[in-house]
């Protein structure tokens, strides 16, 4: 279990993985930029999925056996500040206005 702050940069491809999961569920919120990104999560190591809330989503653990990942895509060189929260302190609910 465990929340953690966390910062990437959007690199020239343009896409950026937030967080892999192994065999146990996972949330990412966007703290910065709000409603400037797409989410995507990447299922069972296979099927990709457009999320609709730009600034949250969660993978459930069976979505990440055997791995799930959650990405975010937006302009090259863009900082992203989000929050991980992993295992039993995943709430389901965004945290941030």
């Amino acid at each position: 279990m465990a929340v953690r702050d966390k910062s990437e940069v959007i690199g020239r491809s343009g896409l950026v993985v937030l967080d892999v999961a192994v065999g146990h569920k996972t949330s990412v919120e966007i703290r910065e930029p709000r409603d400037v990104l797409s989410l995507t999560r990447k299922v069972n190591g296979v099927s990709i999925q457009v999320v609709e809330d730009r600034n949250f989503t969660t993978l459930k653990t069976a979505q990440t056996l055997p791995w799930g990942a959650i990405r975010a895509q937006g302009p090259e060189g863009v900082e992203v500040r989000y929050r991980v929260r992993t295992r039993g302190d995943v709430t389901g609910d965004p945290e941030f206005d």
